[in-house]
């Protein structure tokens, strides 16, 4: 994407309470003290849709979705495009930011979205001062270690329908509603697979009686009781 689309109306929008309420469900355990210093000194984007909020290879933030859905899209030394995770409303993101790493990943909104944000090297110093929000941000970095484990068995182990299905399943809110958050062009970044591949599955899938296409690019889900039996076997009941 071009430059100035990632330009974005940098004015508050809510207020520090609403900020204040959701840092204390993301971080439990945080002083009091911190979660006033966060929620003041937050510095609030509105975004709008398919703009971009931070690119790869810069400085990662620590950054809070206030309201929206973004997806973490990595592109890959051949230059594909992969989206590797969704960033969902009232969740925290971003807590290598401690370390001052820099992003692997760039943030595009799906919606216009209101976003916190912290500098990297404000958070550190926050957490040399608040051992229960160092704490809740090893306990968030374990979670996401784990989440990229899981991805890497997936990509490793597990075939196109099955990595599919449980791509529609675990994101079924974005997919089956109107108007579509991700539709089927989102799908073979989401999976990792190609095109061709993605589409033979949906149409598996289509004959099935799980799903149906909708459009050029929406899906609709007809049988979620087929989807989740299908996103929760396992290798060995194929056999």
């Amino acid at each position: 994407m071009a430059a100035q689309e990632k330009k974005a109306d940098s004015s508050p929008t809510v207020e520090s309470g609403e900020i204040r309420a959701l840092i204390q469900r993301a971080l439990p355990g945080s002083r009091h003290e911190t979660t006033e210093i966060l929620a003041e000194s937050a510095h609030v984007r509105r975004v709008r849709n398919e703009d971009l909020v931070f690119y790869q290879g810069e400085p990662i933030p620590m950054m809070l979705m206030i309201r929206g859905y973004g997806a973490f899209r990595r592109t890959t030394v051949d230059g594909q495009q992969l989206i590797v995770g969704i960033a969902n409303p009232g969740e925290m993101y971003g807590f290598s930011a401690v370390a001052s790493t820099r992003s692997s990943v760039d943030l595009v909104a799906l919606m216009d979205c209101e976003i916190a944000m912290w500098r990297g090297p404000d958070v550190r110093r926050i957490a040399g001062t608040d051992p229960g929000f160092a704490l809740a941000m090893i306990d968030k970095l374990a979670i996401y270690l784990n989440m990229i484990t899981e991805k890497v068995d997936g990509f490793l182990h597990q075939n196109a329908r099955r990595r599919v299905v449980r791509v529609l399943a675990r994101h079924r809110d974005l997919f089956f509603v109107s108007p579509v958050l991700l539709s089927r062009a989102h799908l073979p970044s989401l999976v990792g697979t190609s095109r061709e591949m993605t589409g033979r599955v949906l149409r598996e899938l289509e004959r099935e009686g799980t799903v149906a296409r909708v459009g050029r690019t929406g899906l609709r889900l007809l049988r979620p009781d087929l989807l989740d039996a299908d996103a929760a076997r396992t290798p060995q009941d194929e056999l």
